[in-house]
């Protein structure tokens, strides 16, 4: 019984190594309307999609900020062109003199640094709406960052 529950957890293991192996990850930062901040993402979780986590400050209000977002890769042909188009949404958690919550939507692009000689680097540019609950009102985000992907 023992050989066999050590056979099972090593098929495990190395099945969910493989699995999470074949996705990939980037790090990065961002900066824009609210604020600025470092994020680490993990590609392809399940098919074109993808989830990011971020932290950073906002100098517009609350202070230190808290999010995770989920990415979706659109099938948009862009030529040529090293775009990858999504859209994707989150929530975010701004914490200062009080608590803030928000519901993030944007719309984004990726261009790929493949021909300046960098094909792990991206520099990247969305926009969307934004809806604080806590009071509530509403607004935008905008970001402009980079990733590097490994």
């Amino acid at each position: 019984m023992r050989k066999f529950l050590i056979a099972l957890i090593a098929v495990v293991t190395l099945g969910a190594g493989t699995a999470f192996a074949q996705s990939g990850y980037w790090a990065g930062f961002s900066v824009g309307y609210p604020g600025a901040a470092l994020h680490f993402g993990i590609e392809d979780v399940t098919p074109n999609l993808s989830i990011r986590v971020n932290a950073g400050y906002n100098y517009i209000g609350s202070g230190f900020a808290l999010g995770a977002d989920a990415l979706y890769d659109l099938p948009v042909d862009m030529g040529t062109t090293p775009i990858d188009v999504y859209v994707g949404g989150g929530v975010g958690l701004g914490i200062g003199s009080g608590i803030d919550v928000a519901i993030n939507a944007f719309v984004g692009g990726e261009f790929r640094l493949v021909d300046a000689g960098l094909p792990q680097g991206g520099v990247f540019l969305e926009a969307g709406p934004s809806f604080s609950l806590s009071p509530f009102r509403f607004g935008i985000i905008g970001r402009l960052g980079f990733n590097y992907h490994f």
